[in-house]
């Protein structure tokens, strides 16, 4: 097998760059770095050649690897010096791809050329009949890495030119490979006109007309697929030409999902509305023998989700009173005596519970760290992030909440945090309706310079800003703070408009006069039973005031005066106070 390379001095005259040599057409190297080392020492790796032209008397060589070291010899010629001939591994003038592969193997170890350079030379070695594995094993990059370079090849030359003078992004250019021919002068019009051109992943979605939908999203076999599926070199994944194409098969294949689904005993399947997404934190896991749904979702981009197991709210709310009441089977909704709680009152009454929890927990950051964590793992109704939850249609309501400790409380943090946070403004106000004016990054950087005693007092503030009203959670804070409800609440005048069930009225009467003034009022109008228990507080006509008095309700956890149903905070309670007896 003979050599392929053979070692001569060659006279320094007789020395070109080659053609070959991929940066042939360059503007001379810098060469600061190597002159010095040349000009004492002279060229101490010999260049690599091969033939291209003379005589044979006067043979001519070109210079495929050391191109530098070449200026260096010039540079120092043109000074005076004269240059002795210089070593040099000639190459089998009519081995092409060796030389290519050698001149990108020199140039790539001292600086990597672009793209569009490794395309150029990589082209040659394709021409040459060196296949795509082979180009990848000489460089030792993947078959990919190559295939994409090559796929530059696909471009019509006006894009090339302007990739190659930095005038389109690494992004559009990748996007422009998988385009036809008419795609891209289309596209490099517009990009050259005034009109709006589009980039990036807005580029992708251009070329097929609609929004990028990528294989991975099918539900159906890409192999018996009959649209057009544009190979996309740089992603993971190609992307579908024809969305409605797609839509066609990934709609077909919901459709056989559904039907197995049935065969397997589901009895009903919701399928969601394109684009619209599943409302898990209004609804909850139930299993399939007992009327669990399965509810389809499926997103604009493609992905099609099967949420199997589930039912309302509502639902479930129903089956818990229906099993608390003994009922064997849930049925229709049986007639029931009056709740001791309106909704109303019982809307009032979670509010403030929530005021006093949400207070409780900017005291405690441990709690607030844990329940974030928990909210962050399993969700949770206003974990959106969604500030603006706790408010009541009712006007007495919400001026009874306004005015109460706790909010002036969570207001007077509000200011503080707002400071923490270098937020400006006249109102103090972290959580907006519809969207937030703040910049995360703004926020972050914000964050990164304060200590961590004061990032956990924002994330403790920020927790009680979002925690859901009538929800476990105010309970579970409620238990595990044990705060004193008269610290921040007293029966105010909403609460005595909003109070109606006689039965329950009679037994505050009892629970703050004694038994025998309530049994004496027993047939008397709420109205004047709800003034006994004024009267009382206020001192008027006893010896001594109550002014301290508290209903059952306002404990932690509440207790109901009759059933626990109708007591909604004190139905939350039961239903995880096990689960926090040993904290």
């Amino acid at each position: 097998m003979s050599k392929p390379f053979d070692l001569k001095f060659i006279p320094f005259n007789a020395l070109h760059i080659s053609n070959l040599n991929m940066r042939h057409s360059e503007t001379a190297p810098d060469i600061d770095d190597i002159l010095p080392s040349v000009r004492e020492r002279g060229i101490r790796q010999p260049l690599i050649v091969r033939r291209e032209g003379g005589t044979a008397k006067a043979p001519k060589y070109g210079i495929v690897a050391g191109r530098r070291r070449h200026f260096c010899l010039a540079t120092i010629a043109e000074d005076g010096t004269e240059i002795a001939d210089v070593p040099c591994c000639v190459m089998d003038a009519k081995d092409d791809a060796l030389a290519i592969e050698t001149s990108i193997i020199e140039n790539v170890a001292r600086l990597a050329p672009t793209e569009m350079e490794q395309y150029e030379a990589f082209k040659v070695l394709a021409d040459k009949g060196q296949s795509v594995d082979d180009i990848a094993a000489v460089f030792g990059i993947t078959p990919n890495s190559v295939k994409r370079r090559l796929a530059l090849g696909a471009l019509i030359p006006d894009v090339r030119e302007a990739y190659t003078n930095q005038q389109i992004d690494a992004a559009s250019i990748r996007a422009l490979t998988m385009a036809t021919e008419e795609q891209q002068a289309e596209w490099i019009a517009l990009f050259n006109s005034d009109d709006y051109c589009p980039l990036g992943p807005q580029l992708k979605a251009w070329l097929t007309g609609g929004g990028v939908i990528t294989t991975d999203k099918a539900l159906f076999d890409l192999a018996e697929y009959s649209g057009t599926i544009l190979t996309d070199l740089f992603g993971e994944h190609g992307q579908f030409a024809d969305t409605e194409h797609f839509w066609e098969s990934q709609n077909a294949a919901i459709a056989k999902a559904v039907e197995a689904y049935k065969a397997d005993g589901w009895k009903e399947i919701i399928l969601g509305e394109r684009g619209h997404y599943f409302p898990r934190y209004n609804h909850a896991a139930h299993p399939k023998d007992q009327g669990g749904r399965v509810y389809v979702e499926t997103r604009e981009n493609g992905e099609v989700t099967f949420h199997e197991g589930y039912i309302t709210d509502d639902e479930a709310q129903k089956i818990r009173r229906a099993l608390s009441n003994g009922e064997a089977k849930v049925g229709k909704a049986t007639k029931t005596n009056r709740p001791e709680m309106s909704g109303p009152m019982a809307d009032y009454m979670n509010l403030h519970r929530h005021a006093i929890a949400r207070a409780e927990l900017i005291k405690r950051p441990d709690l607030a760290l844990r329940l974030t964590v928990a909210h962050m793992i399993c969700g949770a109704r206003n974990w959106k992030v969604d500030g603006t939850g706790s408010r009541s249609r009712k006007e007495e309501t919400r001026t009874s909440i306004e005015s109460s400790k706790a909010e002036a409380l969570l207001a007077e943090e509000r200011r503080a945090v707002f400071t923490l946070l270098g937020l400006k403004g006249e109102h103090p106000q972290i959580y907006h309706r519809h969207y937030s004016p703040y910049d995360v990054c703004e926020i972050f950087a914000q964050l990164l310079t304060l200590e961590d005693a004061d990032v956990l007092r924002v994330q403790a503030f920020c927790l009680s800003e979002t925690l859901a009203v009538d929800s476990s959670e105010v309970e579970a804070v409620g238990l595990l703070t044990q705060p004193s409800f008269g610290d921040y609440w007293s029966p105010d005048e909403a609460f005595f408009t909003l109070l109606r069930d006689k039965p329950t009225i009679n037994a505050m009467v009892k629970d703050i006069a004694g038994k025998s003034c309530a049994d004496g009022a027993v047939t008397d109008t709420a109205k004047t039973q709800k003034q006994i228990i004024k009267n009382r507080m206020a001192g008027e006509g006893v010896a001594k005031a109550s002014p301290d008095w508290l209903p059952k309700w306002a404990t932690f956890p509440a207790k109901p005066y009759k059933a626990v149903d109708g007591c909604p905070p004190a139905q939350a309670a039961r239903r995880i106070a096990i689960l926090f007896k040993s904290a």
